[in-house]
């Protein structure tokens, strides 16, 4: 299993971290079988799963991470899977900053 590491900012909830990285619920929980997802505490690292690359993308776009966006939000728009996107930007973990430029693999339409 592929792993995005989160540590746990105040205010968040399971329910929330799995909406910005557009991942289940269950699949958080699965991952990480030591955390007390129940009772989430600033600072604690989770394992956000992520799939494996597909690499079948032909094309790639330059995105400008505009403010308010989200991982998930990104992931969405653009119809792609997180491990595609890591990496494509070569990354370990994604940071989003306004203003900056990640290159965001293209959905052939079939």
């Amino acid at each position: 299993m592929y792993c995005n590491n989160y540590a746990v900012k105040k205010g968040d909830t399971l329910y929330t971290i799995s909406k910005q990285f557009n991942t289940g619920l269950n699949a958080i929980m699965t991952a990480n079988p030591t955390v007390n997802v129940y009772n989430l505490m600033v600072g604690d690292i989770l394992c956000i799963p992520i799939s494996v690359p597909s690499n079948n993308y032909k094309n790639y776009s330059p995105y400008l991470v505009e403010e308010g966006d989200t991982l998930g939000s990104i992931l969405k728009k653009h119809n792609i899977n997180l491990a595609d996107l890591m990496q494509e930007n070569k990354m370990d973990e994604i940071y989003l900053m306004p203003g900056t430029t990640i290159s965001v693999p293209i959905v052939e339409q079939e």
